[in-house]
């Protein structure tokens, strides 16, 4: 197979959907499931530790190719709130590691001299279930001797006294899985054992969220190079369709099981690296036919690697130059160049062994799971129209056209998104612009410039398609009234006040109530939600354009907003210093990288999905819950402007003069 070829091949996908892809990627290199190297050169930025190591060279090139394990365990040493209990149990496997050693050294000398190496093996094992139960006393010690009262507003939250106070302290001195472990020990009686099960609690967590949650993420970005292949554009909803067609659980399941057994094989010599090759193509074949088996895919796979193994290594290898390159960038050559110009080589190289297994269909009966013909040539009329016959008819619908809306009240609207209420004429324009979405969106398929999902093989209809079957129609360019406004500012805030908790708690295992205001809500996410609604609203039919906006926007906002807060209470509720790319440590690259993603997410999806859901409910209901609401939020401001929610894990960064870090 000419690799040159490949390339050049790779090259003109990339050249005609560069933005999807990378965008796809990047996502994918982001929560680490695949090319997660490339982030983690930015980590070693952020911390100003970067240097040209090729080790990393190596993990990207071979591992990628076909990781998870890793980082589990990444996952699980980041915590889940148990660093203490994570630094102790450390010991342990450090322990145990060494003592594994011993055992097999003493092994390979013989039996006379191994029976010695055997008994220091166990005395290491005891010393680091020893050193554990050690470390986690004092972990236990240290937090049982924090007494200190805290406050929320004027209430105190006592630490030494009740009920309420044992789950306080449980909460706000912060470490969950040291008070799970002492739970633990005191019921096996045993401390050693107590570790175990926390560690495994901790194994089991980050395996489920890994594999069934994020791991999934790798099929679907095979997805979308695949069908780029083929087809001019491919529509973000992509991104759920393994959930559209009801297959994500069985998709994550096949790779959760690949995975283990090219684990068990890396216990072995050079098993491991075979079988990552050997089981390559299974998030391919998945992305084609998520109906089949995790066994029934590793063994199609193993027969289209058969003899394209040493191959496919060097194939790898020939993108250890541009691997080397991107060191030099701190990854971003890699996010926004290598890492899609590999993935849209490896899906030539998958469809070229595609074509060669094929043609052995008659020996290989597996070769029908292959059966996603229409995601490499693309449908014929009378399929298309067999399968879309409702849209056909929907588009020879004729719908009269409303009347638009004058005066300043018609201004807004067009170019704010915003109107008064949501009363009939407004639902009728809406209902039509509705009506011509659908027929626009399935235009594209019937001019064969997206993949036809009615002829995908695996589709099955779930109970997801009767709780949303517009899913895929959500009208994204509309007016919002003022109503869903105020509803969806305090939606969003409380979303921002839930994501914001979420990271100290995961992080440091510790409950804050983040933000300026007392209440449970951060208003610059809501108020960064609409104005990017309101303000961005001539920009959403798009989506390049709208998401580099929202990033520009947020950052001012941000900006702002923070040297604001500094200037009148001289306190900070954030601070990037030390993030790549940070001003004065108020805003930085990979905090407006984030806003972006969210905010076209509240463009695209949240907003015209909560939006639905509040045009049902009438006024008399929503007026009071809206009147209500801001009262409320007005006397917290109020409160707020002298009594300020500050305090451990809210305010409490390092003083540092806008001198010391103007742009890093």
């Amino acid at each position: 197979m000419n690799r040159k070829e490949l390339k050049n091949r790779g090259l003109d996908i990339l050249k005609t959907h560069y933005w999807i892809i990378v965008l796809i990627m990047a996502f994918t290199s982001f929560i680490g499931v695949e090319y997660a190297s490339s982030f983690g050169s930015l980590k070693k930025a952020l911390s100003r530790e970067v240097s040209l190591d090729t080790d990393g060279i190596s993990n990207t090139v071979l591992d990628e190719r076909f990781g998870g394990i890793a980082d589990v365990f990444q996952y699980v040493s980041s915590g889940f709130g148990a660093d203490k209990v994570w630094d102790s149990t450390t010991k342990l496997k450090d322990n145990i590691v060494d003592s594994g050693e011993k055992i097999k050294d003493g092994l390979a000398v013989g039996l006379a001299e191994g029976k010695d190496s055997l008994i220091d093996g166990v005395i290491g094992i005891k010393d680091g279930l020893t050193g554990v139960k050690d470390s986690v006393s004092q972990v236990t010690g240290n937090i049982e001797g924090n007494t200190e009262p805290s406050y929320i507003g004027p209430v105190e939250v006592g630490k030494t006294q009740g009920v309420f106070a044992s789950i306080a302290n449980a909460l706000t001195s912060g470490k969950l899985f040291t008070k799970l472990f002492t739970g633990i020990a005191s019921i096996v009686r045993s401390d050693n054992i107590a570790s175990i099960i926390i560690i495994a609690i901790m194994m089991l967590m980050a395996i489920f969220i890994w594999y069934f949650v994020l791991s999934v993420f790798k099929v679907v970005s095979i997805r979308f190079v695949l069908e780029s292949r083929t087809y001019e554009s491919v529509p973000i909803r992509r991104v759920f369709y393994l959930i559209k067609a009801g297959r994500w659980f069985q998709t994550s399941w096949a790779l959760f099981t690949t995975t283990i057994i090219t684990a068990l094989w890396s216990l072995t010599l050079f098993g491991g690296f075979i079988k990552a090759y050997q089981y390559m193509l299974v998030p391919y074949i998945l992305s084609e036919n998520p109906s089949v088996s995790g066994k029934e895919a590793r063994r199609l796979s193993t027969k289209m690697m058969d003899g394209h193994k040493w191959e496919a290594f060097k194939l790898s290898m020939s993108f250890l130059g541009w691997r080397v390159l991107s060191l030099f960038t701190f990854g971003l050559l890699e996010l926004f160049f290598v890492n899609a110009y590999e993935a849209a080589v490896f899906g030539e190289y998958y469809a070229e062994l595609r074509i060669d297994i094929k043609k052995k269909k008659k020996e290989i009966p597996e070769v029908e799971l292959l059966n996603d013909r229409f995601l490499y040539v693309k449908a014929d009329d009378e399929h298309i129209d067999e399968a879309y016959a409702d849209i056909k008819s929907l588009a020879e619908e004729e719908l009269p056209v409303p009347q638009k809306m004058r005066g300043v009240s018609g201004f807004i609207a067009r170019n704010f998104g915003v109107v008064l209420f949501a009363n009939k004429e407004e639902k009728k324009l809406c209902e039509y612009e509705e009506h011509q979405l659908k027929v626009k969106t399935r235009q594209d398929v019937f001019d064969k410039k997206i993949y036809p999902f009615r002829l995908f093989p695996a589709y099955r209809k779930t109970f997801l398609h009767a709780m949303t079957p517009n899913i895929e129609f959500l009208h994204y360019v509309r007016r919002y009234s003022v109503w869903s406004i105020i509803l969806m500012f305090f939606m969003f805030s409380f979303m921002g006040w839930l994501w914001e908790i979420a990271i100290h708690l995961y992080e440091d295992g510790v409950f804050v109530n983040r933000g300026f205001l007392n209440g449970p809500y951060v208003p610059i996410y809501g108020a960064g939600s609409i104005m990017i609604l309101i303000l961005l609203n001539r920009f959403r039919s798009k989506p390049v354009l709208e998401f580099t906006s929202i990033i520009v926007l947020c950052g001012v906002m941000e900006y702002t907003t923070a040297t604001v807060l500094d200037f009148m209470y001289h306190a900070k509720w954030w601070d990037y210093s030390g993030y790549f790319l940070n001003i004065q440590g108020r805003i930085c690259a990979e905090g407006l990288l984030i806003f972006g993603v969210f905010g076209s997410l509240v463009v695209y999806f949240l907003g015209p999905v909560f939006d639905n859901l509040f045009r049902r409910w009438r006024l008399r209901i929503v007026a009071p819950i809206c009147i209500m609401l801001l009262l409320v939020f007005m006397g917290d401001i109020i409160y707020s402007s002298s009594n300020p929610n500050t305090g451990a894990g809210i305010t409490d960064y390092p003083a540092q003069h806008p001198e010391d870090n103007n742009l890093e």
